[in-house]
Order: structure tokens, then sequence, then C-alpha cells
């Protein structure tokens, strides 16, 4: 005779996989005929193969999830397990990265064993162009202290190049009052400088 197949589910019910059931040799000699051990968490009936939909055991029956397409759809779905080995945690997780991979505005936070995922609104243009600026000053910042050191009264660099220099940070100075700041910035080129013998 041949051995039955099961249908595992997880402990929370999601279908895992199909396993044959294993013969109980003293079973089957005090019965007569072949008796087989049913594995844990396991039914006779098999889950239907849906297109975008997982198996989940009722107790009775086959209930079907729904997997989530876009980033809306994980969200409404709510929280996923996190470092689980399940068929169907995995699969989430997998969904998870790939729906995330390029999305800067889902904030992620893991709570007892679960990512918590949430819509972070996404900026007005006006905070964009806000963001835009604070990055081009903060880039002038940088560029104006990397010729710090360049001023200290016993740096031996001559006037000439001094004056360049004072000029080149002048100019960075200026950077926010050109006419295409921030989206278009013409930087300023950094004067070549010689330390004197």
């Amino acid at each position: 005779m041949t051995s039955p197949i099961y249908y595992r589910f997880s402990e929370d019910g999601y279908f895992e996989n199909s396993v044959h059931a294993a013969p109980d040799p003293l079973a089957s000699k005090r019965e007569g005929h072949a008796v087989f051990i049913q594995p844990h968490s396991s039914t006779l009936v098999a889950p239907d193969e849906l297109e975008g939909k997982w198996a989940k055991w009722t107790g009775e029956n086959w209930d079907y999830v729904t997997l989530p397409k876009t980033v809306d759809e994980l969200i409404a779905f709510g929280k996923i397990k996190h470092d689980q080995q399940t068929a169907f945690w995995n699969k989430m997780t997998q969904l998870r990265n790939e729906l995330l991979k390029e999305q800067k505005y889902v904030k992620q936070d893991l709570v007892d064993g679960w990512w918590e995922l949430t819509k972070i609104p996404e900026p007005t243009a006006e905070e964009i162009q806000a963001q835009i600026a604070r990055d081009a000053r903060s880039k002038r910042d940088y560029l104006i202290s990397q010729t710090d050191y360049l001023l200290q009264p016993d740096y031996p660099i001559s006037a000439e190049q001094l004056e360049e220099v004072k000029a080149y940070r002048q100019a960075l100075r200026d950077v926010p009052e050109q006419d295409g700041f921030p989206e278009t910035i013409v930087w300023p080129e950094m004067p070549t400088v010689t330390a004197l013998k």
C-alpha cells in the first residue's frame, strides 16, 4: 500500500510542505495491515495552488492569504515575523526585501521579533528644495574647512597665494547667492598652493 500524503503547516497554520507518512511497524504488525504515522501539524486535505495566495489551515480547511504585490499592500498586511525559518515567513521576508528595496518612505521597526512597517509622508517640493540647499551649504562648509590650515599665521604661503585662497573661500561663501542655487551651482576652483621652503 502506498503511504498517504500529508500536508504540513507551521504552528501559525501556514502551509509548509507535503510529506509521505512513515509506516508504523508495530501498529502494522498488530493490526495485520499497513498503518501509517500522521506527521505533526498536518492534514490529508490538500491545499489548492492559487496564484498570489498562500494556504493557511483553519483547523477544518484551508483558507487563502493574498500575498502583497505593492508597498501599500505589504503595510496593510501587518506585522512580519523576523528570523523565522518557515516557508511562509521566508516568502514574506523576501517580498518585504523586494518591495522596500527602492522605497525611501517606509519606516521599519523591529518590535518583539516582528517587523512593523509604517508609511512616512513623502516630502513636499519645498522640503525637497530645502534639503538640496542644506546639502549644498554642507558641501560649501566642508570645502571652506579644507583650506583653514592655509590661513594659519605660521603656514608658509606667499602673500599672492594667500589672497587667492581668501578669494576662493569668499567665492564659496557666495555660492548661495548664485542665480541657479541650489539646483545649479558653479563651484569655484581651488587654487594651487605651494608651501614655501
